[in-house]
């Protein structure tokens, strides 16, 4: 019984050679090691059975891997090539090559028609190779097309407050029988190093902000509370604050995330610790009896529960991936400083925009004058050059305390070809050409957005992110270049709704 699995593994070794007919000893050394002989010997409806040189018939109901030729050596058995052809072209119409009928003494020929498949099989690959590329351009374009729509469509939502920003579970302090003078218990001191934990009840996506209730503060304390936000199933931190305690102030303190957590649904866990006096420390409030022992508030270092209860608390959920609208209290530190303000979108005023300016900062950009304000409009035209670079100063365009300064893109005519955009946030002036070109990164204080590349009429997004933590104003530098040099005829470049997010 014939192994088909091992004949299909033999074919993939070598490229094959079926043939008919005498197959002369000349023809097999220029074969050598490099093909291997099958003379065909029967086709069916369901296989094709071939011979190869050691005398073993191999049955095959696939087509070989890698066909490098078909040949008839004898013209009374080319029928037999012919209908091989057919078989095999009815299994796979791409790759069989054209049979040859050839005198079996003609090496000339036999050599000319194995170097003409190897080429069309080259070139076969290389047509491929270029599909393939091109197929990889498109998915990446379409890639980075998603993610400008995403940040637009983040960036608008944050402008006009349409964001959905809504309590989706609350827990409120426990109404005390005792009295108004009564003290509530100091969980934080109960705990044996001062650091305890809660289960939040609702699942991570969406989540944007959680609030805590104070009973007590303890505004002359020296203690810091750090508070970690995390998920059980796989132990990822997603947020830290640092709160001193004498800024903590008695009633809700929201914690608010970067940005609206998304991803899988996991189960999220709130650690809160304390360093100092524990007779000096902010007393966080209760809810009621929890007759879950999982949902209780627990000492994180001995897994037992601390009280009856779970904290008093709330808990904001938006959309997942968006930066929450600030409802005051404290910033996530994921290399922001905790403030009492949060974090604010700003529209760049038209004072700043008045002030942009070209620079010729680009030898090859010549004298071309392409920096315009659209007054009323607070648009930048930054009309690139046929060759080189268009770039606008805006003397601190980036406002004190910016994490990050965004734009609308846009080539407003229909005839342009295709220009790239790029922002740049720096103070030192002689760094934006090697900023722009790649060969700096930015420190910092500075931020690049890298190169956007916007067709005409189609509108794109583009941010940069300030480096580090930027107490001081940086200038921004807004640079146009046409993506093909030498035509910018209605190349109408518009830098369009220039805003911060600025922290405090």
């Amino acid at each position: 019984m014939v192994d088909l699995d091992r004949a299909k593994r033999f074919y993939a070794r070598r490229p094959a050679i079926l043939y008919s007919g005498r197959l002369s000893d000349a023809a097999k050394a220029i074969g050598g090691d490099t093909y291997d002989f099958f003379k065909i010997k029967r086709i069916a409806e369901d296989h094709l059975l071939l011979r190869d040189l050691g005398g073993q018939d191999r049955r095959l109901s696939e087509p070989p891997l890698h066909l490098a030729g078909i040949v008839g050596f004898e013209k009374g058995e080319f029928d037999l090539v012919t209908r091989a052809v057919d078989w095999l072209r009815r299994r796979r119409p791409i790759g069989v090559p054209e049979p040859q009928l050839l005198e079996a003494d003609d090496i000339a020929g036999f050599a000319a028609g194995l170097l003409a498949q190897q080429y069309q099989g080259l070139l076969r690959q290389s047509e491929m190779n270029t599909a393939l590329a091109r197929q990889l351009s498109d998915l990446r374009q379409g890639n980075e097309d998603l993610q400008n729509r995403f940040a637009a469509l983040e960036a608008f939502i944050g402008r006009h407050g349409l964001q959905p920003f809504e309590c989706a579970f609350v827990n409120d302090p426990a109404p005390d029988d005792s009295g108004p003078s009564a003290v509530a218990p100091n969980v934080l001191a109960m705990a044996a190093n001062a650091r305890v934990s809660q289960i939040l009840p609702v699942a991570s996506l969406g989540v944007s902000a959680i609030a805590l209730h104070i009973a007590r503060a303890a505004q002359h304390s020296d203690a810091n509370l750090s508070i970690t936000l995390n998920s059980i199933e796989d132990g990822q931190v997603i947020e830290n604050w640092t709160i001193p305690a004498a800024d903590i102030a008695a009633g809700w303190m929201t914690l608010s995330l970067r940005s609206a957590i998304a991803g899988l649904k996991r189960t999220l866990r709130l650690i809160i610790a304390a360093d100092g006096a524990r007779n000096d420390l902010p007393i966080l409030s209760l809810g009621g009896a929890q007759p879950l022992d999982l949902f209780r508030l627990q000492d994180h270092d001995l897994q037992q529960s601390v009280t009856s209860s779970s904290l008093a608390l709330q808990v904001y959920v938006g959309l997942p991936g968006v930066v929450p609208p600030s409802p005051g209290g404290f910033a996530a530190q994921g290399g922001q400083e905790a403030g009492g303000a949060g974090l604010r979108e700003r529209s760049l005023s038209p004072e700043v925009l008045r002030e942009s300016v070209q620079v010729h900062l680009d030898p090859d950009a010549s004298g071309f004058n392409g920096v315009t304000y659209l007054d009323g409009e607070r648009i930048i035209s930054c009309h690139p050059p046929a060759f080189g670079m268009t770039i606008a100063k805006l003397p601190a365009g980036c406002p004190a305390g910016t994490l990050r300064l965004s734009a609308n893109l846009l080539v407003d005519n229909a005839q342009s070809r295709d220009v790239e955009f790029a922002l740049v946030a720096s103070n030192d002036e002689t760094r934006i050409m090697h900023l722009l070109g790649g060969v700096a990164e930015p420190v910092k204080g500075e931020g690049f957005s890298g190169w956007t590349r916007v067709p005409a009429k189609q509108p794109r997004f583009a941010s940069l992110y300030i480096e580090g933590n930027a107490p001081t104003a940086s200038d921004l530098y807004l640079a146009t270049r046409m993506v093909e040099p030498g035509n910018h005829d209605f190349a109408w470049a518009r830098f369009l709704n220039l805003h911060a997010l600025v922290q405090g």
